[in-house]
């Protein structure tokens, strides 16, 4: 039993040597070669080095004045969040491989982070696919107060070593004559970043959307009262029959049925918290801003190691194809 085992090894040994042999006289062995290099890369191999990122939180306005269609980007007429969403995609993907970034939402005083930092080119379909579905209706509070979300967003970078930018219209619910930008002070430095600031300097009214996010109605004077923003008020708007209107002397000092960006407030709160602000009118001043506010550092980071692979197959392959080539131009004998 032994001998023919024996035997089948040796001629074995034998054609795999043939073989072999053909393979480096004629160049093939150098495609075989290519070809087994190319197959960690189906593992999707990763390697660390010290590369220049640019780790990122971005917080979102989804306050309900974020509905109001007073931007011009990506269409006219288009709302406020959407051109928001589209500042926040351009400026993700155009963070270096490697950098880290995470998404949060403000409403009322609050920031809340929807998931961890995650490797921007690795996971931007996922990111993408999060930020893009983000909706006003997903607040939890129709107020707004944006310093205190921007100590929210400044805590929640700082806990994960990221920077910060912030996106909003800055229009508070309610309006404040004075904000107290003394709150920020403390704050001062303890992370780097911008505020984009989006929407139209004009007061436009703010719209209500219904379930499939069309505008049904705009919000009046009359229900900002309701809303508790002007309790002198709240009285005689209560004795208003429905649908009757309050006379409009009465009510000139009510404006939160109005909504404009407030370019003071949020270059105050940038001032104070030693961060920059721009005034965002399309992806291309969020993109610019990034890469003007140097934000970027030298830290150890994840890549991609498949380049490496396909470049040596790549070489592998012109080795094959000159063998090749010389093989061919030998005398045959």
């Amino acid at each position: 039993m032994k001998q023919p085992i024996q035997r089948l090894f040796r001629i074995w040994q034998q054609q795999l040597g043939t073989a072999v042999h053909r393979g480096w006289c004629n160049g093939t062995i150098w495609y075989i070669l290519a070809g087994l290099a190319l197959m960690p890369v189906w593992f999707y191999p990763r390697m660390t080095m010290d590369s220049v990122v640019q780790d990122t939180l971005f917080v979102i306005d989804i306050s309900e004045s974020m509905n109001v269609p007073d931007v011009d980007f990506p269409r006219p007429q288009s709302s406020r969040l959407e051109l928001a969403k589209s500042a926040v995609r351009a400026g993700i993907a155009a963070l270096p491989c490697g950098s880290r970034v995470s998404i949060g939402l403000f409403a009322g005083d609050e920031v809340v982070v929807l998931f961890e930092p995650l490797e921007v080119c690795r996971h931007f379909p996922a990111v993408e696919q999060v930020l893009m579905r983000l909706d006003t209706r997903m607040r939890w509070i129709g107020d707004s107060w944006v310093i205190r979300a921007v100590n929210a967003g400044i805590r929640e970078a700082q806990k994960r070593m990221l920077n910060l930018v912030l996106v909003s219209d800055a229009d508070e619910m309610p309006h404040r004559a004075v904000p107290r930008f003394t709150d920020l002070i403390e704050f001062r430095g303890k992370v780097k970043g911008v505020l984009w600031g989006v929407g139209g300097e004009t007061p436009q009214p703010v719209p209500k959307l219904d379930g499939g996010g069309q505008i049904v109605a705009y919000w009046t004077p009359e229900e900002a009262v309701l809303e508790g923003n002007h309790p002198n008020l709240l009285a005689m708007v209560k004795e208003l029959k429905p649908g009757q209107r309050a006379a409009t002397e009465m009510m000139g000092e009510v404006g939160e049925h109005l909504s404009a960006f407030n370019r003071s407030l949020m270059t105050g709160a940038a001032q104070a918290a030693g961060l920059e602000m721009v005034h965002v009118g399309n992806p291309g001043d969020a993109v610019a801003s990034l890469q003007l506010s140097g934000l970027r550092r030298e830290a150890p980071a994840e890549r991609d190691a498949r380049w490496i692979l396909g470049l040596v197959s790549g070489v592998l392959t012109l080795l094959g194809w000159f063998h090749q080539t010389l093989f061919e131009r030998l005398p045959k004998s």
